[in-house]
């Protein structure tokens, strides 16, 4: 048996956090800002992912509600698209849809 290797040491990521005081409240509480999580090898990765399946479902690849595109008049101007793996999410009625109805989270992910 060889001995297992450790994947290489990756640097510590920097966080940022942020500060806005309303009331006499940190209304930014909690949030934070994660640099340096992804390395730029992994980040192209998803980018790539992210434009493949975009370009997939506007062929008409991806069907609803994997692949959903804002349109309609109230949409005019408005480019949005969404991809959805893993668990949907009902914009409509602003709240978690049904179980099951999106493919699992991809490898890239």
């Amino acid at each position: 048996c060889a001995p297992e290797r450790a994947p290489p040491a990756r640097p510590r990521p920097r966080v940022e956090t942020f500060r806005c005081v309303a009331s006499g409240r940190n209304v930014l509480e909690g949030l934070a800002l994660h640099r340096d999580v992804v390395t730029p090898a992994e980040e192209a990765e998803l980018i790539a992912f992210v434009r493949g399946e975009c370009a997939r479902g506007r062929a008409g690849d991806l069907k609803k509600p994997t692949y959903l595109r804002a349109k309609g008049e109230r949409s005019r101007g408005n480019a949005r698209e969404s991809l959805m793996y893993g668990g949907f999410f009902d914009f409509n009625r602003a709240r978690p849809g049904k179980r099951g109805i999106v493919p699992p989270l991809p490898p890239p992910i």
